[in-house]
Order: C-alpha cells, then sequence, then structure tokens
C-alpha cells in the first residue's frame, strides 16, 4: 500500500467530515488507507461519520491519550509504505498528496514533506520555522514582542516571515497539521516522543529527523487549508498546562546541559504559563 492517512481526533466530529470528504476526492492514483483515532471525544459524531465514510478504520480510546500517542498507536496497524499525518480541521487540494509523496523519493533522504498551508480565507499560515531556542517564548507568534513589533529581526528568523513561501525549501521543522513522513523512517527514529501530549511532538520529531540525517523539506507545490483555532479563544487551563510542560521537556531534550541553566529556563516557561492562565481567564 502506499499511503497510510492519519487522523487523530478530538472532539472535533464536526470537521472530520469535511476532512475526509476531502481526502476522498483528491487523492487519486495511490493506494491508500484512512485510519482515524479518536481520544474519547464522547460527542456522538462518529457515528454519523462511520456512517457517510464506511472505508475508514476507526479506532477509539477511552479517553484522551494525546496526539503522540495516539498518532504512534495508528503508525503500529498501518500498511502504507507513507504516512501522512493530517489534523480533522484540515482540508486537502487536488493531488496535494500525490505531489508530497512523490517528493519521498528513494536515497533523498527525505525524511518529512509539508505542504503550504492557508487559512480558510486563502491567506498563508506560517507552518514551517526554524528550530525554537530559549528565547523563543519571546519572540513566538502570539508573543506581545511579536504583536508589537512584528518585523524584529528574531521574530522574522524564527516565524521565516521573510520568505516567500512559493519555493521549495529545506527546513528546519513543518507543522504537524499535516506532515507526510516515510513509514521505515518514522519507525527508526521511533516515532513521535510520548512525552509530549499537545504540541511540540512536530518540532521535535523533526528535530530528531535531522539527528539522523534526513531532511525536512517544506513543498508548497502541494497546499491544504487549515482552520486553526483563534488565538483569541479560550483554552482549557489542562492544554495550557500540558503546552509548556511540552515546552520544557523539549528544551531539556535538545538544549540543557547546564543544570543552573536549565532551572532559569524552566522558571521562565513557569512563568509563562502562569501569565497564560492568567490572560485565559479574561478571555
Amino acid at each position: 500500500m502506499d499511503l497510510s492517512i492519519l487522523i487523530v481526533n478530538y472532539k472535533n466530529s464536526a470537521t472530520l467530515p469535511d476532512c475526509l470528504d476531502s481526502v476522498y476526492k483528491t487523492t487519486r492514483g495511490l493506494e491508500f488507507e484512512v485510519i482515524v483515532v479518536d481520544n474519547g471525544s464522547g460527542d456522538g459524531g462518529l457515528k454519523t461519520v462511520q456512517e457517510k465514510f464506511p472505508k475508514i478504520r476507526l479506532i477509539k480510546n477511552n479517553a484522551n491519550r494525546g496526539f503522540a500517542k495516539a498518532n504512534n498507536q495508528a503508525v503500529e496497524v498501518s500498511k502504507g509504505k507513507a504516512l501522512l499525518f493530517l489534523n480533522p480541521d484540515t482540508l486537502l487540494t487536488e493531488n496535494a498528496t500525490q505531489a508530497m509523496i512523490a517528493q519521498l523519493k528513494p536515497g533523498s533522504q527525505t525524511g518529512a514533506v509539508g505542504p503550504k498551508v492557508l487559512n480558510p480565507d486563502g491567506s498563508l499560515q506560517y507552518s514551517c520555522r526554524t528550530f525554537p531556542t530559549v528565547w523563543t517564548g519571546l519572540f513566538n507568534r502570539y508573543s506581545l514582542i511579536s504583536r508589537l513589533f512584528p518585523n524584529n529581526k528574531y521574530t522574522t528568523r524564527y516565524l521565516m516571515t521573510d520568505y516567500d513561501h512559493k519555493e521549495s525549501r529545506v527546513v528546519d521543522w513543518v507543522s504537524g497539521c499535516c506532515m507526510m513522513v516515510p513509514k521505515s523512517v518514522f519507525k527508526k527514529i521511533g516515532g513521535f516522543d510520548e512525552k509530549y501530549f499537545l504540541f511540540n511532538e512536530d518540532v521535535d520529531l523533526c528535530h530528531t529527523l535531522k539527528h539522523h540525517g534526513y531532511k525536512t523539506l517544506y513543498f508548497p507545490e502541494a497546499k491544504i487549508y487549515h482552520d486553526i483555532t483563534s488565538s483569541n479563544s479560550k483554552v482549557p487551563q489542562q492544554i495550557i498546562l500540558k503546552r509548556h510542560l511540552g515546552m520544557s521537556h523539549y528544551i531539556e531534550k535538545h538544549f540543557i546541559g547546564n543544570p543552573i541553566l536549565g532551572f532559569l529556563i524552566h522558571a521562565m516557561i513557569a512563568v509563562r504559563y502562569f501569565t497564560q492562565i492568567v490572560i485565559n481567564l479574561f478571555r
């Protein structure tokens, strides 16, 4: 089989049918399967999804196991030579999967491919970036500094806003909302690190790929739409906690060697966490 399309669903049964519809309408000429792992959504929408798309393989978890664990779970039963990790709030465009899989040529050392990601209105979503550093928390997409001074060199470098995103390019990492990886490579590097619950798994995977000598390719000839959650909406506090625990794990795993520096960085992440908790209360 050419391709396994893996979708982790958690209370996204409203958007999942449109995502699956785009998969079956645009993926032609490939032998593929679709595996949906539901992380204990309990929203009642899955029955309708199964009725409309009887070909999908549905795995039901009793609880939310997180993005990394659920995807690794799907990989274990997958049959495709390539894996496409896809969010349920995305829409594939014509020939996107075919174009991406063509980039995974034997001997190319390409370990991951990410498409151009567009917002629902067709504007660009910055889905490829440089690897985060210990200072990235000050210059990420939602930081106060980035909002007040969006063209500062640190934000520009991290978000790659100085790149027009029109030509293929080897990058540090691409968004896990839509990422294709050869199954043999994914298994070789150990899959997703299950210490991440939600967020940072894609960055960590690409970092691990680079460590093993593989490239991550941003490939804008393939396009998808992604209806990303608004940064202004209220976020469950548990998600904010899991996100910051993931940040700590990533920094500790890839950067920290000095225990004093580690303490300071973890303290900064803790301050950022409590700040976001307070801001979230007033949304």
